[in-house]
């Protein structure tokens, strides 16, 4: 029997009701576990966070508390954007195994559920990218139910957490509920999420300051940290698929948001990543800036990353339309049994192989 704090069974992803879409379940006692775990996780953020901000109105806090929290920030920023997404939801590279586990417990760090449940819910919201199916979309609920305003903006930010559906593994889970790493940092998690918020704060205190830093720095460099950035990835599937600019028509409103790729690393340039979502690399034009990338980049120059999957180049003609100029780098592997590619590296997770997509047509951004 799954509940928040164990093991997930594939006999508790039953459906309480049928869905439209395949892969996507109503009810049951998944979902009812996602709901007590999310709000195990987010009501200890949120009262953490306002704890924090108590402390910083009422006492002393300096470059101990916020070194922390700037340092915790960057390892969850890599996480969320190396770990869950391009990593383990998009095979974007291939690496050793002792890095899965690093790159998954970096992830787990962030506090955002497991690996294993992010990476499928992700798959699935490319899958059925705001229309209905889709977990998370400011434009339709989980139940196809069209949204807009800030209704819209609150179920795509937090609402979706507590709705009655979830994602199953055995259609978005294929590549993941294999792995030794993505199993570990499942059943680990709660591990992960005292020493994110508890643990490496009190580190951080006793070896940089005080033990009179040591409230401060949890509530700072742990609580708030992890809420701070959550709104961050949140932001993405809400306002990223909102407001912003549309290089491509991708079929979707992903948008591209120059602010908010700078705060997530790259993960801002969603329109660009529905347009290729298997590459490494959201950032597609040269000032388009992608720490995450970049940071994959170098790993596949110290040899620590390999078979990096890369997005074509594209440049403006006179008429004002982005023109693909290079195929693909590195072409996807379609012959991967949990990863089925479509031509341009955009990744699908079916239980077969879908069609090839028609050409994305491309307008000025």
């Amino acid at each position: 029997m799954a509940t928040a704090y164990s093991d997930i069974q594939p006999e508790d992803y039953q459906p309480d009701v049928d869905h439209p879409q395949h892969g996507v379940i109503i009810g049951g006692p998944a979902a009812r576990a996602k709901k007590l775990e999310y709000g195990i996780l987010l009501a200890s953020m949120v009262i953490g966070s306002l704890g924090a901000l108590y402390w910083t109105l009422t006492q002393s806090t300096g470059w101990v508390e916020w070194s922390a929290f700037l340092s915790g920030y960057v390892i969850i920023n890599m996480g969320v954007g190396i770990g869950y997404h391009r990593f383990y939801t998009h095979k974007s590279f291939e690496t050793s195994r002792p890095m899965r586990y690093a790159i998954a417990i970096m992830a787990q760090l962030a506090c955002q559920a497991s690996v294993l449940k992010w990476a499928a819910d992700h798959r699935r919201h490319h899958a059925f990218a705001d229309r209905v199916g889709d977990l998370h979309s400011p434009h339709v609920d989980g139940f196809g139910k069209p949204m807009k305003g800030f209704k819209g903006f609150a179920i795509a930010h937090f609402g979706w957490l507590f709705d009655n559906t979830t994602s199953d593994m055995n259609v978005y889970g294929k590549g993941l509920i294999d792995d030794d790493a993505v199993l570990f940092a499942h059943r680990t998690r709660w591990f992960w999420v005292a020493v994110s918020m508890i643990g490496i704060p009190v580190v951080w205190a006793l070896t940089f300051g005080t033990v009179e830093n040591i409230i401060g720095t949890i509530l700072i460099g742990g609580f708030f940290r992890t809420f701070f950035f959550l709104n961050l990835v949140m932001g993405v599937n809400s306002i990223g698929h909102m407001f912003g600019s549309q290089r491509f028509k991708t079929g979707d409103k992903g948008r591209n948001l120059w602010w908010l790729a700078l705060l997530t690393f790259g993960d801002g340039w969603h329109n660009n990543h529905h347009r290729h979502p298997r590459s490494a690399y959201a950032g597609i034009m040269w000032w388009e800036i992608d720490i995450n990338g970049y940071i994959i980049s170098l790993w596949e120059r110290m040899g620590l990353v390999w078979n990096v999957q890369r997005a074509p180049k594209y440049e403006r003609n006179a008429a004002g339309e982005w023109v693909q100029i290079t195929k693909l780098a590195v072409p996807a592997d379609e012959n991967s049994p949990e990863v089925l590619s479509e031509p341009d590296g955009g990744v699908m997770f079916r239980d077969e192989k879908p069609a090839a997509s028609p050409k994305h047509p491309v307008e000025s951004a």
